[in-house]
């Protein structure tokens, strides 16, 4: 394209010159003849040079000269003064004005073109010196803003930390108003949220907003997962804003890419303006594109890191919430609780008295969603049958003899949370009915009342014993059966966890030693032979009660395996510390008045003999015998069912 000269002179004769000779050269000459017109033409046509007359009427050519130099469309354009004067000073004044040049008249066609010649090509050269600067100024900002974004990310592994570091070095080099990354990036899900986001403090935040997916954000969600770079969403853009984002969020114009991390789904990763509309650079783009594509290889190996370190906690954990134990079975344990937790579906929890069946559903729930929510235990057998609905749902007022007040049952104090039903296989038929319309609607009356109430509770329940038997025995409700046991647990006797035996009694060893005051540090290693070699019929309570009474009824620093027994190969078989008084003798009774047992007794019969001792020592008071024992009345009636005994209820 051929460079254009303005003329601006108010003699005609001049301008024929100059305009024959420009035009003879291959320039494009517009002309005119003042200043003001000058100040008037030249935004539309932006000329390449402009010879200007200093001597003319109006404005003179030295004011024409510093009024073209203050606008934007030639700040940049080379001025040439054209005068019949040689006035040094006229000449200082034009080169202070931003001239670049003066031509006297009468013209010289070769000195004309010359000079114009000249100028035109430094100021090429200094164009193409300035594109090359902005040029690399870009480049050093871009290399610069994916160096601080390769800090940012690399300072930490955790996913939420690194993403966060990064949406605030996205937020500082693009001076947007919100920088965010958005999961899931499915336009068919209900909703979606913006885990990671950082925005400026005079905009309202959407970090952790559950989003609902209009058609509007579908589709936009859409297309930018099928583009291969950044979408721009704007008033002038061929894509607009969702209407929820723009009203909402106060959002006038969005740059969107999708970001795909080798693990998992896609995200969105967005700036926001607010303030007002913007139209995004080429090198925005670019730039966006990088930081994207960074932040998708962070984000990929992040996770990576973390399945990684989850995955090896979860096989070498050797405690998990209150549990101890770091054998297969326990693993195992570990794992279902965290694959479980966080479902909505019921819980059963199986196993023998005394493996965990409680600390297991205080792990469920502190793993779940509902942490933060109350979480209520509920002993079935520690309640008597005609208070157990009363306990579970409430009563009102006069509903019963003694219910003199309103009272809230545990359902209703759960709400929101998790309720523990420990030993459910002790509930009547009747309860088991009342309970299971809880279980199938969610709603309750309190005992008293016909107005029914909603709960929102997640329930998990406990027993030792076997449902499945029970049902087919016409025990238990074989339609509440399945409603609570979507997920069985079923916990190892301690006697299949292995090493976790000699970890739990150090950690009882020192847990009592403590509390007791005594200097026992360690187990000899008879002592671990013997505790290994034992079946533990009562599990991880009887051993924990095995330890406290050697601690407290010895001294020393180690326990040795004499302390355990009082003949060769037999175990202390006891359920409390050596305290209650005989109730027809002045003795206290010791763990040796229980029962001292053959390890390779049978269970039953350990249990039977147990049970059998404790109440023949309390004189046949089951009430006293339940409270040594430290399990319910309705427990040992119903053991002693089994062995078809039947004492006097006391």
């Amino acid at each position: 394209m051929s460079p254009k000269i303005l003329i601006v002179d108010d003699e005609p004769n001049n301008l024929d010159i100059l305009h024959h000779c420009l035009q003879e050269a291959g320039f494009k000459v517009p002309a005119v003849k003042s200043g003001e017109a000058a100040l008037k033409r030249v935004n539309h046509i932006k000329p390449d040079l402009i010879l200007l007359d200093v001597m003319m009427p109006g404005i003179d050519g030295f004011e024409t000269c510093r009024r073209l130099k203050k606008k934007e469309v030639t700040k940049n354009t080379p001025i040439i003064f054209i005068t019949g004067k040689t006035d040094s000073v006229d000449k200082i004044k034009g080169f202070e004005l931003g001239a670049v040049d003066y031509i006297s008249k009468p013209f010289q066609a070769v000195e004309v073109l010359a000079r114009v010649n000249k100028h035109l090509t430094i100021s090429n050269l200094q164009k193409q010196l300035e594109a090359k600067n902005a040029q690399l100024q870009d480049y050093v900002y871009h290399l610069e803003s994916l160096a601080a974004l390769g800090k940012a990310t690399n300072e930490t592994q955790n996913v939420a930390e690194m993403m966060e570091n990064a949406m605030k070095v996205t937020l500082t080099v693009f001076n947007c108003d919100r920088a965010l990354l958005l999961y899931p990036a499915d336009p068919n899900a209900p909703s979606c949220r913006v885990p990671i986001e950082v925005t400026k403090p005079e905009y309202l935040s959407t970090k952790n907003t559950e989003i609902p997916i209009s058609p509007e954000i579908s589709k936009a969600i859409r297309e930018t997962l099928s583009a291969t770079g950044p979408i721009a969403f704007g008033p002038e853009s061929e894509h607009k804003v969702p209407s929820l984002i723009a009203k909402q969020f106060s959002v006038q114009s969005e740059l969107c890419l999708a970001i795909h991390p080798k693990i998992g789904k896609p995200w969105l990763f967005g700036l926001q303006q607010c303030s007002d509309e913007r139209i995004w650079t080429k090198n925005e783009l670019n730039l966006f594109r990088e930081f994207g594509q960074h932040i998708a290889v962070s984000l990929g190996l992040s996770i990576s890191f973390e399945e990684l370190a989850k995955s090896e906690k979860r096989l070498s954990r050797k405690r998990y919430h209150s549990f101890i134990g770091a054998s297969k079975p326990m693993q195992t344990i570990y794992l279902m609780i965290d694959n479980v937790a966080t479902s909505k579906a019921s819980i059963l929890i199986t196993g023998e008295t005394g493996t965990g069946k409680e600390l297991c559903a205080e792990a469920i729930y502190k793993e779940s969603q509902r942490a933060d929510k109350p979480f209520m235990i509920c002993n079935c057998a520690a309640i008597t049958e005609n208070l157990r609905e009363s306990h579970l749902f409430g009563h009102v007022k006069g509903a019963f003899t003694g219910a003199v007040n309103d009272q809230t049952g545990l359902v209703s104090q759960a709400n929101g949370g998790t309720l523990f039903l420990d030993e459910i296989g002790e509930l009547s038929l009747s309860t088991q009915s009342t309970l299971l319309r809880f279980v199938q609607t969610k709603t309750y009356s309190k005992v008293g009342s016909h107005k029914v109430e909603k709960v929102d509770v997640r329930l998990v329940c406990a027993t030792n014993r076997n449902l499945a038997a029970e049902v087919k025995a016409g025990r238990f409700r074989e339609d509440l059966y399945y409603r609570i046991s979507t997920i069985e647990i079923k916990l190892p006797a301690l006697r299949q966890r292995g090493q976790d035996i000699l970890q739990l009694a150090k950690f009882f060893l020192h847990q009592f030693a403590t509390e007791e005051e005594k200097e026992f540090q360690d187990l000899s290693a008879d002592a671990k032979k013997k505790l290994l070699s034992y079946e533990w019929p009562g599990n991880v309570r009887q051993l924990q009660n095995t330890i406290h009474q050697s601690v407290v009824l010895n001294k020393g620093k180690v326990i040795t395996a004499e302390m355990f027994s009082t003949r060769k190969n037999e175990v202390i078989h006891h359920t409390t510390p050596p305290s209650i008084p005989n109730t027809d003798s002045s003795h206290e009774i010791t763990s040796s008045d229980i029962v001292t047992v053959n390890r390779f007794c049978a269970f039953k019969e350990i249990e039977k003999e147990v049970i059998s001792k404790a109440i023949e020592h309390c004189n046949g008071n089951v009430t006293q015998a339940a409270k040594l024992l430290e399990i319910s009345k309705a427990s040992i009636f119903n053991k002693l069912k089994q062995y078809k005994e039947s004492p006097d209820r006391k």
